[in-house]
């Protein structure tokens, strides 16, 4: 007897290895199966599946020239921010986005501009954090240059939380910061 019950555990195991093997083999994967050749007759048209909904690409910074499509900013938040660019001065060959940084750095109303190259310079304003198209006009004035900036906006010198946006404009002739006026609207003026 004694014989008998130490043949009994290694059966036991090998019978519960057969068991969790056969378990395992039922378990497959129904995409490993191959459909047989015959489903399909030769020469009949395959539909191929379409995806229900394509991915709609987020935008990222972007440059753009006058008259093509908006610029979308680089915003610290990563709120969707687009700018239409409108040029009556006839003497802006590009404007693209800058590199915003987090927070606010200029207050409600104000801009700062800065001169990048000769023909370049980079205004940077403040704007809600949220997703938003603003609208921006640039004109002659005398011997400078003037940016309107069409967008939603608090009063001036509000304590309400905004966040940088940039923008890097290229002439065709040299320009100053210092002959760079900025004014605001708001979008329904």
């Amino acid at each position: 007897m004694n014989r008998l019950s130490s043949l009994a555990a290694p059966v036991a195991v090998l019978a519960l290895t057969v068991v969790v093997a056969a378990c395992g083999a039922s378990a497959a994967s129904p995409a490993a199966a191959t459909p047989s050749p015959a489903a399909t007759p030769t020469g009949a048209p395959v539909a191929t599946p379409t995806p229900a909904s394509t991915p709609r690409p987020t935008a990222s910074p972007s440059q753009g020239g006058v008259g093509d499509e908006p610029v979308h900013l680089d915003v610290a938040l990563g709120h969707d921010v687009s700018v239409v660019v409108t040029d009556r001065s006839g003497s802006l060959v590009g404007a693209a986005s800058g590199n915003a940084g987090d927070g606010m750095s200029v207050r409600w109303g104000d801009a700062i501009v800065r001169n990048v190259d000769p023909n370049t310079i980079e205004v940077t304003w403040a704007g809600f954090p949220r997703d938003e198209t603003v609208g921006l006009v640039v004109e002659a004035r005398g011997d400078g240059v003037l940016l309107r900036i069409g967008q939603d906006a608090p009063y001036p010198n509000s304590d309400a939380m905004g966040a940088d946006r940039v923008m890097v404009f290229t002439f065709a002739d040299r320009v100053a910061a210092g002959q760079v006026v900025v004014e605001f609207t708001t979008a329904d003026d």
